[in-house]
């Protein structure tokens, strides 16, 4: 009788015993996942700050792009091409570009590294364009 009031002892106790290892390896898994959801979330914060910019920025670059248009006699690619370069050969955002072109319709004159690099993305259009045509 004493063998089995033992074994059932030991039945007993087993399934809790794993039930306590299952709830120790849980704690690992959720905390894992948190820390992997709390990855996204930022990673997702940055996408939507990244995406309001381009939003709020791309109303200035399209009107530098008009002006552009209308000033060199270029065609929408053609302006873009422009403010990338004049972007890329002074280390400025486009929107920023973009703005001191929009300022610079107006009256306003563009910093020298920006106005200069302008002008030379301008002449190679026009170069260009010559070869083109």
């Amino acid at each position: 009788m004493r063998r089995r009031s033992l074994a059932a002892l030991r039945l007993a106790t087993v399934p809790s015993a794993r039930r306590a290892k299952t709830a120790e390896a849980s704690d690992g898994p959720d905390e894992a996942a948190r820390s992997r959801d709390e990855t996204v979330v930022d990673q997702l914060r940055a996408e939507n700050a990244q995406l309001r910019q381009a939003l709020d920025s791309r109303p200035v670059i399209d009107q530098a792009r008009g002006i552009l248009m209308a000033t060199e006699s270029c065609t929408a690619e053609q302006a873009w091409d422009i403010l990338r370069q004049t972007s890329q050969h002074t280390n400025t955002k486009v929107y920023e570009v973009a703005g001191e072109v929009v300022a610079s319709a107006t009256g306003t004159a563009a910093p020298e590294p920006v106005r200069t690099q302008l002008q030379a993305a301008v002449e190679r259009h026009r170069a260009a364009r010559r070869t083109d045509g």
